[in-house]
């Protein structure tokens, strides 16, 4: 275990208490493989200004479609983690044929209206203030979440506890719950307890 991770269980403990989600209504829950892939973000000064991770997941659909579609969810800490008790949530979705893939056909993005993680019975939901645009990838969706909601997905990633992640695409009637625990390794683990831990360090300055 990271000897960061008591330091992130305790910025945690000080947030408001988010209530546990209801389950997720739609969609049956399907095992398959997720990867977390952390990121850190430094300022002009090479102190840490954020902290992110990436949970990415292939959903293979049986016969006959021999379809391939994403799921695609990203959580960001800043500042405003520690001042404000929020964090930014961007869940996006594509897809493609076996076919086109073996082709070296790109895969086709698809809209998202409602993207979430969840860990310990907390989910991560919007909260009724302005997200950042991205014009980069209109067809995802990014909203501003309980900061509680999001170190609940990071201490489970931590502790290689499980996960679900979900999203609402556009025009399917099927919205699956993807359940399982981050592929990280150590050294990912200590970069994102690190990174979260320095971040906490440098508001306190």
């Amino acid at each position: 275990m990271p000897a960061a991770l008591p330091k992130l269980v305790l910025l945690a403990a000080l947030l408001p208490a988010a209530a546990a989600s209801a389950p997720a209504a739609a969609g049956p829950v399907l095992e398959i493989r997720l990867d977390g892939t952390p990121s850190v973000f430094v300022d002009a000064g090479g102190r840490v200004s954020a902290c992110g991770l990436r949970v990415f997941g292939i959903e293979e659909l049986p016969a006959p479609s021999e379809r391939l579609r994403t799921v695609d969810i990203s959580i960001l800490f800043g500042a405003e983690t520690v001042a404000r008790d929020i964090g930014l949530v961007k869940a996006g979705s594509m897809e493609a044929t076996v076919a086109a893939l073996a082709g070296r056909q790109p895969m086709r993005p698809l809209a998202v209206t409602e993207g979430w993680l969840r860990a310990g019975g907390v989910r991560t939901e919007p909260l009724p203030l302005p997200a950042p645009a991205d014009g980069d990838d209109p067809s995802a969706l990014r909203y501003l979440a309980d900061a509680r909601a999001l170190l609940a997905v990071v201490n489970a990633a931590l502790a290689g506890e499980p996960i679900e992640a979900s999203v609402v695409r556009t025009g399917q009637a099927v919205h699956p719950v993807y359940r399982g625990r981050l592929a990280m390794d150590g050294a990912a683990r200590q970069r994102l307890a690190g990174c979260l831990d320095a971040l906490q360090a440098g508001a306190g300055r």
